[in-house]
Parts: structure tokens; sequence; C-alpha cells
């Protein structure tokens, strides 16, 4: 069964792979095959095997031995790493909600690279999670809808003040689509607790780049891969997160 998880989120994260480097460009992730960015080479299916091909080739185009991006591997390895943990910690057994948290998790992953690499959240992501959270949540949990919606709404709209206040240098606007996904999600204490760990997250990391020189008070920071990871973390932890706050009286 982890043999068969690993392929699946190696598969999951090659797709991704894709999805990041081709979606809203010229030929898209549909049509058109995958090609070498540096000679442009055609790409056979065996130079396109889930982190295979990259350990067989060392790494490099077998056409131009130009150096393959770690995006590939790396991304690959994410989805797998987070499928697994996901799984060792709610167990083995596949029911519709495991089934809605990994789309969940693959998705939340892409967002993690998209903001990293081009300080961007497509729409198109997040309409998707969007579209899932509602469509479960209206099939399985419909008394949960409006608390869900309630508390989106609200997360959405703090940070939409920040972002009108700050004229958009604090945060950009896809942060704010993403925090009303996060309510509809987690919905209320989880989403606020993934939220004030993201930014705690990203302010420690920026200041971390600060102390090496790598950034100034100025620097963009893709605030939204850590909305994504917490988000991603606390959807694996839910169960014990949820237990945990039980007993803390102010939550």
């Amino acid at each position: 069964m982890v043999f068969f998880v690993v392929g699946i989120g190696l598969i999951f994260g090659s797709f991704l792979s894709v999805l990041i480097t081709r979606l809203d460009r010229k030929k898209g992730i549909i049509s058109g095959r995958s090609e070498c960015p540096h000679c442009f080479h055609k790409l056979s299916w065996h130079d396109l095997v889930p982190l295979i091909s990259f350990i067989f080739l060392g790494g490099k185009c077998r056409y131009c031995r130009a150096r393959i991006s770690l995006l590939y591997p790396l991304l690959e390895i994410t989805v797998a790493v987070v499928l697994i943990v996901f799984f060792i910690i709610n167990g083995w057994t596949l029911n519709a909600h495991d089934y809605y948290n990994i789309v969940l998790l693959v998705l939340l992953v892409s967002l993690v690279f998209f903001d990293y690499l081009y300080l961007l959240l497509p729409d198109k992501i997040i309409i998707i999670i969007g579209a899932v959270a509602l469509i479960y949540n209206f099939l399985y949990q419909p008394n949960r809808l409006t608390h869900l919606f309630i508390f989106g709404f609200l997360f959405a709209l703090g940070f939409a003040i920040l972002y009108l206040a700050s004229k958009g240098r604090a945060i950009g606007f896809g942060d704010v689509k993403l925090a009303f996904i996060i309510g509809l999600i987690l919905g209320y204490p989880l989403g606020l607790l993934a939220i004030i760990f993201a930014i705690w997250g990203g302010a420690l990391w920026g200041l971390i780049l600060m102390l090496f020189g790598k950034a100034t008070r100025k620097t963009a920071l893709p605030f939204g891969s850590f909305l994504s990871a917490t988000t991603i973390i606390f959807i694996i932890f839910s169960d014990a997160i949820q237990k945990k706050i039980n007993t803390t009286w102010f939550l």
C-alpha cells in the first residue's frame, strides 16, 4: 500500500509540474507534447516516468544534456510525501472525506509552488478548490455550509482590508481569495489558526532572508505559499488539532 501511494503521489506530482509550467501558456496543459525547454526536443514516454527518468538520466536532458530543473523531482517527491503522511496519520482506508482531502492536498501543493515561483495564485486553481469544497460540503455536510461561508467571508474581509490599506504592497489579492477558500475548507477555529501560523511562518522566513542578506523589508514574499502549506498541515492533522482545541477554553 505504501508503494502504491508513493507511486500515485509521484504521478500527481508529475501532473502538477505540467500544470505549473504550462498553465495559461500558449500550448496549455491539454494540447501539445512535453519538450525540453532548452533544445525543444519532444520528449518520449520513457523521458517522463516520474522521478525514475530524472534519476536514470542523471538530471540531464537525454538529447542536449542540459540540466533538468529540480522543480520536477521536488514536486513529485513533495506530493508523495504529503500523501504518505496523510495516510499514516489518518489511516489507510478510504472514504468520501479522504478522497476530498486528497484532492485538496494535491491542489494546495500546486499553489505552494505557484506562489513561490511566480508570486502568483492562479484563479483557475483557486476556483477549482472552492468548487470542490462547496460540492463536497453541500453533499456531505450541508449543515456546515453557513458556518464555512461566514468565516470564509470574515477571513477574506480581514485580508481585503489589509490589501486596500497597503495598496497591495503587504499582500496580493490572490491571498484575499485564498483566505476565503481556507474558510470554506477549514472553517473556525482551524482556518483562523492556519492563517495565524502562515503569518508567523512568513514573518520568520522574511527575517531569516534579511539576516542572510537575501531580502529587504520591501522584498515581496510568497505569502500564498505559507497559507497553502499551513492549510495542508491542518487538513492532515485536523482530527488531532481539533481534539486539542476542544480542551482549550478560549477557542
